[in-house]
């Protein structure tokens, strides 16, 4: 008995191997993404500048990083600095220690940028906050008034242009940078369902109109709420896919991404990592001391034979 539909796409053209280097920008499935690049061993950089959702948001903190901006746009809420352009994550006690850090994010990601393998960006909502008296899209509103704020929906127009010329002003440092874009599959319920809908199919168009020459779609969104299909595969608040849908569509991506050489060297890291990290009955018992020896002994091996391998 079928109980879903078979999904196919290609896999990237040319795979991601163990050592290459990748960063993963924008919202929070960039951040569950990560996490699992990072236990399969891989040194990968996400969200320097915090979670951001909207493409005009994501890109701004591009454009800045690569062209050595030290604008600093600064509001400040309760004695805490903010940035206009950075999530919440990047905040500090001074206009000036905030301006210290926003630069320092700024020289990771183009140093990153400058040297990656992949780059992978997750768009969230082309749902975005316009600052009325910047006249632009901020990537966190820091629950400043809303009167400070226009809501639209961002033209696809608009948001084709601004990640066209990114596309180029990346291409421009790292040539040969392998570009994924993916919508996340989580849902803006906040903003409206049809609204929801309506911005994903402009993520999903935008995405679409700027791939190219090593720049491809994953489709994390369409596996989500067309394969899987039911909300058992979504948490309980019945917008963000759960922790068995996000571990589908890392499989999924495993398989978009790698070839079976680097799969077989991921098992044999995510099997090391496990052993290291079990829980165990009767800790720091013999038989204990021996699995913990046997595992660092394993991590050696590969790390002699693999010494760019992630194993924090």
């Amino acid at each position: 008995m079928k109980l879903k539909l078979d999904f196919n796409f290609p896999s990237l053209s040319g795979n991601i191997k163990y050592d290459d280097s990748v960063v993963l920008l924008g919202s929070c499935f960039s951040d569950s993404m990560t996490s699992h690049f990072q236990y399969s061993g891989f040194n990968a950089l996400s969200n320097p500048f915090g979670t951001l959702f909207h493409p005009i948001a994501i890109a701004n903190t591009i454009k800045a990083s690569l062209t050595n901006s030290t604008e600093v746009i600064v509001l400040e809420r309760d004695g805490i600095f903010f940035s206009w352009d950075s999530g919440s994550k990047i905040h500090a006690n001074s206009k000036e220690d905030l301006k210290l850090k926003v630069i320092a994010a700024r020289t990771e990601l183009k140093n990153h940028l400058e040297k990656a393998n992949l780059l992978v960006i997750t768009f969230g909502t082309s749902l975005g906050y316009r600052n009325l008296e910047l006249n632009q899209i901020v990537g966190n509103c820091h629950k400043q008034p809303s009167e400070l704020f226009e809501k639209e929906l961002s033209s696809f127009d608009e948001m084709a242009k601004t990640w066209t010329e990114v596309v180029k002003e990346i291409r421009a440092v790292n040539y040969l940078i392998k570009i994924v874009f993916t919508v996340s599959p989580v849902r803006h319920k906040k903003d409206g369902l049809v609204e929801n809908n309506r911005s994903k199919a402009r993520l999903i168009e935008l995405s679409h109109s700027i791939i190219g020459d090593n720049a491809s779609y994953f489709p994390s969104y369409e596996i989500l709420i067309d394969e899987l299909r039911d909300y058992r595969f979504y948490a309980k608040d019945f917008l963000h896919p759960s922790g068995e849908a996000v571990e589908y569509i890392w499989e999924k991506f495993k398989d978009y991404l790698f070839n079976d050489e680097t799969q077989e060297l991921i098992a044999k890291i995510e099997k090391v990592k496990s052993l290291i990290n079990h829980k165990s009955l009767h800790p720091n018992s013999a038989a204990d001391q021996v699995r913990i020896q046997k595992a660092k002994e394993q991590q050696l091996l590969l790390s002699s034979k693999y010494p760019s391998i992630y194993w924090e």
